[in-house]
């Protein structure tokens, strides 16, 4: 082989060599592209971790206020309860005595409107002997 098919030989071997390093620094910047591309990705993926977290820390921040809230109301109604109760065991107390007081009153009620009917009766009775008795006095008297 003589000196210039040599050349040209080791030209387009370089040549050829020369095509193959430019496609593999495409390749590397790609390559070095794509990693960045991920590199922001997890980045933003560990961002929304952090905003996940402290989502998670405010919503255990409000459950604990509702527990909280809910204690407060449980313990309040405890204490209605117990005051309906006590009202309702003195109203009731009450009640009776004033239902005893009212059967009590509509008997002696009843009592005195017998008594007044009988009285009535002995008055309207009187009355006619008062009467009688004038009519006779009256006839006496003219006869003398």
């Amino acid at each position: 082989m003589d000196n210039e098919k040599f050349q040209e030989l080791v030209l387009e071997q370089f040549q050829a060599i020369a095509g193959e390093l430019k496609a593999l620094t495409q390749g590397q910047r790609s390559l070095e592209n794509g990693q960045r591309s991920l590199e922001n990705g997890q980045k933003s993926l560990e961002k929304g971790q952090r905003s996940l977290e402290n989502g998670q820390k405010s919503l255990e921040n409000g459950q604990r206020s509702l527990e909280n809230g809910q204690k407060h109301l449980t313990d309040r109604l405890t204490r209605i309860e117990t005051v309906v109760a006590r009202i309702e065991n003195d109203h009731g107390a009450k009640l009776a005595a004033l239902l005893d007081g009212y059967y009590q009153n509509t008997k002696i009620l009843a009592d005195h409107t017998e008594r007044l009917d009988r009285i009535e009766s002995k008055i309207t009775a009187h009355d006619i002997q008062i009467s009688i008795l004038d009519k006779t006095k009256s006839n006496k008297r003219k006869a003398k």
